[in-house]
């Protein structure tokens, strides 16, 4: 296989003009970093980075492709948005760029699967959260993993809507988040005092110029901090401290749904907290761990 430059997508200047739509349309950040390491895996799975690899797929090959994956401990859900990725790309290609894309698009694709992940105890999320007097990492970086986690135990907001946070859509003085440009409702989240605490020791100690416009949660670069790196920042607390791998970001905002059950919350509060629909929230009332 031709491997092009890590700056430029496989299947350009096609995939780039599609990845460029998505964003126009508003698709979020962490969408778009997912999209564009589908395609790179699409391209690896195919073997080759050429549009006309796209065009030539059946239903045999998505088969292939789906076995392979799944044989080497490819999750589920990850197969499914690959896929999708796929799918959306093949529009794109018939719509806008005249390809015959049609074997492709009449395919059978292989189904979510997704689990809901469980809700975590809170004494997990204190444990894997917890700072060590013996061991205290004074980092700025080690300040904006503690703040992001708590913001998402104690929001409930999903990981691409606390990535896509600016600095503006935090208020110090409200001990809140505004969350915009998410697929679900828009709304405000809470920031605990452990939060807050953690947040204001980041922001001081970050070394750049955070306009309002600016992410809230930056890299060693200055640059969004993205889902992927937001998961890896869990995981490197979890590992540290002990914590079993069921504790991620999703488990977090599952936490915070599980508590507002087993404190009486109707379904309704759920639903505004979570930005969800109220026929949405119910599916939390209809598990064990929260009874």
């Amino acid at each position: 296989m031709k491997i092009r430059s890590p700056t430029t997508s496989p299947f350009a200047p096609e995939s780039s003009a599609w990845l460029d739509g998505l964003r126009d349309a508003h698709a979020s950040a962490s969408t778009m970093d997912c999209y564009s390491r589908d395609i790179r895996d699409l391209a690896a799975a195919l073997g080759s980075d050429e549009v006309g690899a796209i065009v030539r797929i059946d239903q045999s090959v998505v088969d292939g492709i789906a076995a392979t994956w799944a044989a080497t401990g490819t999750a589920q859900s990850t197969i499914f948005r690959r896929f999708s990725a796929l799918r959306s790309f093949a529009r794109f290609l018939s719509l806008e760029r005249s390809y015959d894309c049609s074997k492709l698009l009449s395919c059978r694709f292989p189904p979510c699967g997704r689990v809901r992940r469980a809700a975590v105890d809170d004494d997990v999320i204190e444990i894997m959260l917890a700072v060590s007097s013996n061991d205290r990492d004074e980092s700025w970086t080690y300040a904006r993993d503690h703040a992001a986690l708590r913001l998402a135990a104690s929001s409930g907001l999903t990981t691409a809507e606390l990535v896509g946070l600016n600095r503006g859509d935090y208020n110090p003085r409200l001990s809140t988040v505004r969350v915009t440009g998410s697929h679900l409702n828009g709304r405000p989240g809470i920031v605990s005092p452990e939060a807050k605490e953690w947040l204001e020791r980041y922001l001081r100690a970050q070394p750049f110029e955070l306009t309002p416009s600016a992410p809230l949660f930056v890299t060693s670069r200055g640059t969004r901090f993205s889902a992927r790196s937001l998961q890896l920042a869990c995981r490197r607390l979890r590992q540290a401290n002990g914590v079993s791998p069921d504790a991620v970001p999703t488990s977090l905002r599952n936490a915070l749904a599980a508590n507002l059950v087993r404190s009486g919350a109707a379904p309704e509060l759920v639903a505004k907290t979570l930005g969800i629909g109220v026929a949405a929230a119910w599916r939390y009332f209809d598990t064990p761990q929260t009874l």
